[in-house]
């Protein structure tokens, strides 16, 4: 069975349609399938990100003990990945999570 697929008209910059071309044709993928992926992993950040917020509202503020073992873990689940560790940095996903 294959997801339902909802058509939409989005908006780039030139500069992000011409990368984002050029990273689906490495990656082997269509324009749009690149596009999901990326969208999909974007959820998943701000999913974990509200979930890290729910749990520092139940116990308390991640130490900063707690925040560089978290920064150690994402870096080495991140190598090779260009995704958010090239756009955000490692430190910030942390920050964003602090802010929350």
């Amino acid at each position: 069975m294959t997801d339902m697929v909802t058509k939409r008209s989005v908006s780039l910059s030139d500069e992000v349609a011409r990368a984002v071309e050029a990273a689906a044709a490495e990656d082997g993928v269509s324009f749009s399938a690149w596009l999901t992926t990326a969208a999909e992993r974007q959820l998943r950040i701000r999913q974990g990100l509200r979930g890290v917020a729910a749990w520092e509202a139940e116990a308390g503020d991640l130490t900063a003990e707690e925040i560089a073992a978290g920064e150690a873990l994402l870096a080495r689940l991140l190598s090779g990945v260009s995704g958010v560790a090239s756009r955000v940095g490692v430190s910030g996903v942390a920050s964003r999570v602090r802010r929350r």
